[in-house]
């Protein structure tokens, strides 16, 4: 045999196509999740670039958040960069975080101070809330909100909660950029928005339960009655079994000493379990971590360091990271800034929500001897809203 025949034939150089498609997705991949990675952390750093020049101000973190993660997340490139999975991880993540957030804001409030005479704050928020619900309810009915299959009386009581209602946290956080935390106003307008935030997050925990009441059958009955009984075993462990446990937790840590990693570990898988009781009947776990929250002690070194924690973790990644997602979510090519009705609606939610808490605020703070150049202003104030209620208005439009 020739030595010809004996060559082998020439083997073809480089990858085959096979491992060129394979190679060609691996950087694709890699390109997108980087791709993703610069969106995110350009959220968090030019929020914190935004929030530094704006201070002067007085503007709350939020306002920079929200700019940012609304202009960065509907420029074209970055919206085409997440797809429907990364979309759907990130709808995880922000559920988880406002959990966090709900239950922390249960954790700092007082739920006993309902069952007290009504202070002045109180009824200063009150009065607000009240003054609002009612112009609510004589104005949106004919705005005609929502959509044919929207049920009108349950659309109604739910924006009713909602503009009534006041996000305490980005209000403290506002007094305090004004350097007016330490005034009567400054104090009044802190207490009475705690106040209205606690009445309105009640009045979702309970508006959730009878939701499902609007077609009243067997089935409906007996999950309500089912949620009904989850909450009422949840608040029961929270606010009577959990003292015992929380007590000796803070007595095994006295104050000075650095906190045993074990009792950290179990007290938050034990406020974990307490947050997750009412979902195990079908309850909502947003509004199950908030009454979780708001029944467990207040009091004691595991409760505050868990709200010094939590809330570091929100304003450090969640807030930015749900701004940014808002943005995703919100498809600016639906708006019809074309048709006046639109500005219309928008306009005269704005109108409600001032109108509402300011005079609410100056006739029940007439009647307690204040002024009312200062209850204005208070009334003005307890129109901010929280990162809870721009949440809400996502899904609620979607």
């Amino acid at each position: 045999m020739s030595s010809k025949s004996s060559r082998r034939p020439p083997q073809p150089h480089g990858p085959s196509p096979s491992h060129r498609q394979c190679l060609k997705f691996v950087a694709t991949s890699m390109m997108s999740g980087f791709g993703k990675f610069v969106a995110i952390i350009s959220a968090f750093l030019l929020s914190r670039i935004l929030h530094h020049f704006l201070k002067p101000f007085s503007q709350p973190q939020i306002t920079s958040d929200f700019l940012i993660g609304m202009v960065l997340a509907t420029i074209p490139v970055v919206h085409e960069t997440f797809g429907d999975i990364s979309v759907m991880n990130l709808d995880n993540i922000v559920d988880f975080g406002m959990i966090l957030y709900t239950f922390v804001l249960g954790l700092e409030m007082d739920p006993y101070v309902i069952f007290k005479a009504p202070s002045r704050p109180a009824i200063v928020a009150y009065a607000g809330m009240l003054s609002t619900c009612i112009l609510t309810c004589l104005i949106t009915p004919w705005l005609h909100y929502g959509t044919k299959d929207t049920n009108m009386i349950t659309l109604t009581i739910s924006l009713s909660i909602t503009l009534s209602g006041s996000g305490s946290h980005v209000l403290t956080r506002l007094i305090t950029n004004l350097k007016i935390g330490k005034s009567d106003i400054g104090k009044l307008a802190v207490v009475a928005g705690v106040h209205s935030d606690m009445i309105t997050m009640f009045f979702y925990s309970m508006l959730f339960v009878f939701l499902p009441l609007e077609k009243i059958t067997k089935g409906e009955i007996k999950h309500v009655a089912k949620m009904i009984l989850g909450i009422l075993i949840q608040s029961i462990i929270a606010a009577k079994v959990s003292p015992f446990f929380f007590n000796w937790i803070n007595n095994e840590n006295p104050e000075g000493k650095a906190l045993k990693g074990s009792h950290l570990v179990l007290s938050m898988a034990f406020m974990a379990v307490i947050c997750s009781c009412a979902t195990w009947f079908g309850y909502n776990p947003f509004f199950s971590a908030f009454l979780a929250g708001l029944f467990l002690p207040t009091e004691g070194r595991i409760s505050k360091w868990a709200i010094s924690k939590i809330n570091y973790l929100l304003s450090l990644l969640f807030y930015p990271l749900l701004f940014f997602w808002v943005g995703l979510k919100i498809d600016f090519s639906d708006f019809q800034g074309g048709q006046i009705g639109t500005w219309g609606r928008f306009f005269v939610l704005i109108f409600i929500v001032v109108v509402g808490k300011v005079f609410g605020t100056i006739c029940g703070g007439v009647l307690l001897g204040f002024r009312w150049p200062e209850l204005a202003a208070i009334g003005m104030l307890l129109t901010a809203k929280g990162h809870f209620h721009v949440y809400l208005a996502v899904h609620a439009f979607r």
